[in-house]
């Protein structure tokens, strides 16, 4: 199984989000940064290394909002979603494209993978706090 860090940035009610690559395995979904959990990383320090890689700002994890793992033609995945603030060298920063902010009230329209569909499911219903529960689907 695969693990996979993901930074979920918010600012102001608006979440940093990007569109995955023709390049890429499901390529035209939306999608958090994140990415592969390397040898010796644990997935919060996957989620802010792969944030700062694909964006190009600087974020720190502060609690672990989700976990779920999830069953692609592809590859099995185990998803920790990383609730993280941005350090305050990024604050002003625009992030790199295709990244862009995006309101809460717009999460649910997009076209993310149906691994995300719990945490689009807790962020749009504006809940922030750590989900106990991992789902298998």
């Amino acid at each position: 199984m695969t693990q996979i860090g993901i930074a979920i940035i918010e600012r102001e009610d608006y979440f940093l989000v990007g569109i995955r690559s023709g390049k890429t395995t499901l390529p035209g979904y939306h999608e958090f940064p994140g990415g592969k959990q390397q040898p010796g990383e644990n997935s919060s320090q996957t989620a802010m290394c792969e944030c700062k890689e694909e964006t190009g700002v600087d974020v720190a994890a502060v609690r672990l909002l989700h976990q779920t793992a999830f069953q692609y033609e592809h590859d099995d995945v185990q998803l920790d979603f990383w609730l993280c603030e941005l350090q305050s060298s990024s604050k002003l920063k625009t992030p790199a494209s295709p990244w862009q902010w995006i309101p809460r009230n717009q999460l649910a329209s997009l076209n993310f993978p149906p691994a995300n569909a719990e945490i689009i499911e807790q962020l749009t219903a504006g809940v922030d706090s750590p989900d106990e529960q991992t789902s298998k689907g």
